[in-house]
């Protein structure tokens, strides 16, 4: 009889209820979840390390509700990962690879 393993995520998740850089360089992006906590909220996922960069998802969170987002097996982001957010209570988790894991994964 075979013998079924469930690993963990491999990756790092951080948390921002503000625009902000996430990471800087480049990474995978696995999942991005957002929660709208008491007014409907968007989240904007951008490549670069400004709202310049290259836009991969624009999520809204409706009042009350999350939504996750995954990209697949994860989505490559050359530039960094920085998260623009409409309002304080749009709540963002960002859950990532950095490059330097690579040969680790």
């Amino acid at each position: 009889m075979d013998k079924v393993v469930t690993l963990p995520l491999i990756g790092t998740s951080e948390y921002t209820s503000s625009s902000r850089v996430i990471h800087k360089g480049p990474c995978i992006v696995k999942a991005v979840h957002v929660a709208a906590d008491g007014v409907p909220g968007v989240c904007q996922v951008y490549d670069g390390l400004n709202d310049l960069g290259v836009l991969k998802a624009w999520i809204e969170g409706y009042q009350g509700m999350s939504y996750t987002w995954r990209p697949g097996d994860g989505t490559d982001f050359d530039l960094g990962i920085y998260i623009a957010v409409d309002a304080a209570t749009t709540k963002v988790t960002v859950t990532y690879i950095p490059e330097s894991w690579k040969d680790f994964i």
